[in-house]
């Protein structure tokens, strides 16, 4: 899980949500969530509303349909992070929708909800809150751990299921990857090899698990680089803290 920028939407899908939200808030209370799921099933506002919200969060995820949990590419599902079943109001609420896989969404996160015991969720927001601050990825393992026994981090991990099944073995196939794209781009680079380094870059950028290269990145730069990077060729590392190569990724 990652840092996400979540952009303002257009005015005319911005003001159609804003009606949704006002026809529920105008709805019994004990009607209110059979008519919010039916509402969400409208063929109209699948069309018109769920469809644009969908490709503008296509477009915040990092990679291509990565989701905004697991970071794998297999997002299809626009999620409530907040669920329905908890706060109706949210159910067309733009800052309340992510992008993210069934997986995530179906089988693990469902309808869970915890609130941070102030006035948040204890569910990481990865358009609110930097994940890093709760979640440490171990990058040969690909196992995620809470920063300092973090109750988000915790809570996070379990109800997203972060760490199940073939979930850790596949980040940690993708930092594999990662060190074999960082070696190709130098190897492109000491030989004039644009195209092969955009190549490279492209792959970086969008490869599943947008993660691993994002906690690979922060924790190159970090005090405990070197033990953190034990194991590591000390080149891969450089690599990592490489300006230019930060700057393509990045643009």
């Amino acid at each position: 899980m990652i840092r996400i920028v979540r952009p303002r939407l257009p005015s005319e899908l911005e003001s159609s949500l804003l009606k949704l939200t006002q026809e529920l808030a105008n709805t019994p209370v004990p009607e209110r969530g059979d008519h919010a799921q039916r509402m969400w099933d409208r063929n109209t506002v699948r069309r018109d509303v769920y469809r644009p919200v969908r490709d503008a969060l296509e477009e915040m995820a990092p990679g291509v349909d990565c989701c905004m949990y697991c970071g794998n590419h297999m997002a299809d599902t626009v999620d409530h992070f907040v669920p329905k079943s908890h706060c109706t109001l949210r159910t067309f609420y733009w800052p309340n929708l992510l992008l993210a896989c069934s997986t995530c969404n179906s089988r693990f996160k469902r309808d869970q909800h915890r609130g941070d015991g102030l006035v948040g969720s204890l569910l990481v927001d990865p358009t609110r809150e930097d994940p890093f601050e709760h979640l440490d990825l171990r990058l040969a393992s690909g196992v995620y751990r809470p920063v300092d026994g973090s109750r988000k981090g915790k809570w996070t991990i379990q109800v997203c299921g972060l760490n199940e099944g073939r979930r850790p073995r596949v980040r940690a196939n993708a930092w594999l990857s990662l060190e074999d794209d960082l070696r190709g781009w130098a190897r492109a680079r000491a030989d004039g090899d644009h195209k092969g380094m955009r190549r490279k870059e492209w792959r970086m950028r969008n490869q599943p698990f947008a993660d691993v290269y994002h906690a690979a990145l922060r924790k190159a730069v970090s005090d405990d680089a070197e033990v953190i990077f034990t194991d590591t060729d000390p080149d891969i590392v450089d690599l990592l803290r490489d300006e230019e190569l930060s700057a393509a990724l990045h643009a």
